[in-house]
């Protein structure tokens, strides 16, 4: 390992990943340490490079704020809609994305106060994650409700969103073959 890439003394330091791009090492430490470790034993500049790219797809993904022109979905919008439907729909972990695919919905022209009550009759709700139930009924019955929140703004060709997970090839090393891990 070159003197370029020694381990940090501190948690408050930066640590540079790629080409002088700097990503905080308590960071690194917290969200992928696994990626971290596999970067810092990386046996070649190729795979070193390849491991910091993830880590920095990451980390943009992680640390992106939405442009300020997209309201972030707010569950209470729909609250009252859904709780008509059946009380159980707002009170678990399972209603904060269900409330933002309906405001995607709705975004699109989708008619969340009329199609919603259908969709929720389509079948009973089960007893455990009915909101989840629910949601995945919506996506089937509107696609854009999976989709980001649509900006008024005209496309400027910006970077791509992030799209699936990127593969790591194995690192090779005196001992054999080793593979990066997961993510965390």
């Amino acid at each position: 390992m070159s003197s370029a890439h020694r381990e940090p003394a501190g948690d408050g330091e930066w640590v540079t990943l790629i080409d002088g791009i700097q990503c905080p090492h308590r960071w690194l430490i917290e969200h992928t340490p696994q990626l971290y470790a596999a970067w810092r034993d990386a046996d070649t500049p190729e795979y070193r490079r390849t491991v910091a790219a993830r880590i920095l797809r990451l980390a943009a993904y992680a640390e992106s704020e939405p442009p300020p022109e997209v309201e972030l979905p707010d569950a209470r919008a729909w609250q009252a809609a859904a709780e008509r439907i059946d009380r159980r729909l707002t009170e678990g972990p399972d209603w904060p994305p269900l409330a933002s695919a309906l405001t995607r919905a709705a975004a699109t022209g989708y008619e969340v106060a009329v199609r919603l009550p259908v969709l929720a009759a389509v079948a009973p709700l089960p007893e455990r994650h009915p909101a989840r139930e629910l949601h995945w009924r919506l996506l089937d019955d509107c696609p854009a409700a999976a989709g980001p929140l649509p900006s008024n703004e005209p496309s400027t060709g910006g970077p791509a969103p992030v799209g699936p997970p990127l593969a790591l090839p194995p690192a090779t090393g005196p001992g054999g073959d080793h593979a990066a891990g997961p993510d965390r």
